[in-house]
């Protein structure tokens, strides 16, 4: 019997699928999986031990961490910066200009978006520009979020709204009077 393919590069560390188009300047860590079709443009950091899934695509500069998984359409553009342990759903889209125009491009010199350790953010949710997203907050699922999302917070609907907060494991927490202020 043959062997199957998987559609994956031969290489050990990083795998690539052979349908991703990877600047020559982006730095992808070890033990990470680019999936078919994804896009990855100049200056990119992915860390290690990441997935990015199918037809995503990471702008210039983005800067990403360890065991981050980006799932199928995620749209990350430039200024975003990730740290470890996020999960970012199927289509989430970080928009990155409030006032779009095709006659000019925004300037972005440095990260206008964090998204902190731990956080999460469900399917189709769009991030608005210029917003944080606090250690292990959660975001729902096509939440359109405009205003930064406290460390921990849970919040939904369109515009997202605080809706309660979330454990480490993304539990609905009953006290919230320890509740994180900020990051």
């Amino acid at each position: 019997m043959g062997k199957k393919k998987s559609g994956m590069s031969k290489a050990k560390n990083p795998k690539i699928a052979k349908t991703a188009i990877i600047d020559k300047t982006a730095n992808i860590g070890k033990g990470s999986v680019i999936w078919n079709f994804v896009q990855i443009m100049r200056n990119v950091k992915i860390g290690k031990n990441c997935v990015i899934g199918n037809g995503a695509f990471i702008d210039r500069g983005v800067i990403i961490g360890n065991n981050v998984k980006i799932h199928n359409k995620a749209l990350i553009y430039r200024g975003v910066k990730i740290e470890d342990d996020c999960f970012i759903g199927p289509g989430v889209c970080f928009a990155n200009d409030k006032n779009p125009r095709s006659s000019k491009i925004r300037p972005i010199n440095k990260p206008k978006w964090i998204m902190y350790k731990g956080a999460s953010i469900g399917a189709n949710a769009t991030i608005m520009p210029d917003v944080t997203i606090g250690r292990y907050a959660m975001v729902g699922a096509g939440s359109v979020v405009t205003k930064d999302v406290r460390g921990y917070g849970l919040v939904a609907g369109i515009p997202a709204k605080l809706k309660g907060y979330v454990c480490k494991n993304g539990k609905k927490r009953k006290n919230t009077r320890n509740a994180k202020k900020k990051h």
